[in-house]
């Protein structure tokens, strides 16, 4: 048998207390009132962070790594690109067509990050459907 190492072990503990978060975010008393204790002292947790801790939480339980980052940030032309997984030239053709907007700064194109999320969002039911239909041809051999 091979030996787990920390990382894994860490992973799996952090996975398992995720859950736990998020069913208890999710939980009818939970949105009533939610507050946690920070040093003997309960602070309330406002409404509006709430969504963001349920997604949070459902994403690590799913052992998937979270980044928070501001909306109203701009990103790179690559980090972009990156991020949703398509070639640079790929990401310039969008901005191009007016996909997704961008800014100059210099010779440097800057994509609002909130623009690259709404993006990401709208093309995930294509990719999921991509995804399983490239699953079905693995099935049948071809």
């Amino acid at each position: 048998m091979a030996k787990r190492d920390d990382q894994t072990i860490l992973a799996e503990t952090d996975a398992a207390t995720a859950r736990a978060l998020f069913k208890a975010l999710t939980s009818r008393a939970a949105r009533k009132k939610l507050s946690l204790m920070v040093q003997d002292r309960e602070v309330s947790i406002p409404a509006t962070i709430v969504p963001v801790l349920i997604e949070a939480a459902k994403l690590v339980s799913e052992g998937h790594a979270v980044d928070v980052v501001r909306a109203d940030e701009e990103i790179s032309a690559q980090e972009a690109a990156n991020m949703l997984k398509v070639s640079r030239p790929y990401l310039l053709n969008l901005v191009k067509k007016g996909i997704l907007p961008c800014r100059m700064v210099g010779a440097h194109h800057r994509i609002p990050m909130d623009a690259a999320i709404a993006y990401k969002r709208a093309q995930a039911p294509r990719r999921r459907s991509l995804d399983e239909l490239s699953a079905e041809t693995q099935d049948l051999g071809h």
